[in-house]
């Protein structure tokens, strides 16, 4: 366990690096829908961020991004859900939950860490590293 969380600290630092370079000195322009990137940004910035940031991501938008939404704001596709899916845009909650309590979260289901059974456990679908990549991708959501 300790040296997976120092592999997925260190792939986590890669990929907030590469993000923050990427994004330093570039004018924003005026902001039409969310963040308007072109296919051609979007591609360049894929092909920079490390394997499991980029692995975690797909997991996340295809399994997790339904309900949580695509950004991380708990405004996905299945809007209305009583109780409503974690914002994992909130630092204030974000700084509450530990790695593992991400972790135990997805691979045993959120009533596992003492939230709703809305959220179903997914360790049969994923293996360990997997999990991983969805934990350190989540965590981006945050922010710096």
């Amino acid at each position: 366990m300790q040296k997976t969380m120092r592999t997925r600290t260190i792939a986590l630092c890669a990929a907030l690096s590469v993000l923050a370079v990427t994004g330093c000195g570039r004018k924003h322009a005026a902001k039409t829908s969310k963040n308007a990137m072109t296919a051609a940004d979007s591609a360049a910035a894929a092909s920079k961020l490390p394997y499991a940031m980029k692995e975690g991501k797909r997991l996340y938008n295809h399994y997790c991004g339904v309900c949580h939404g695509e950004s991380g704001d708990g405004a996905g596709q299945y809007y209305g859900l009583t109780p409503a899916p974690a914002n994992f845009t909130d630092k204030t909650f974000m700084k509450s939950l530990s790695d593992e309590t991400l972790y135990k979260a997805i691979n045993e289901g959120s009533v596992s860490v003492g939230k709703s059974n809305m959220c179903p456990p997914w360790g049969n679908s994923f293996n360990p590293e997997e999990i991983e990549f969805i934990v350190g991708y989540i965590k981006t959501f945050q922010g710096s």
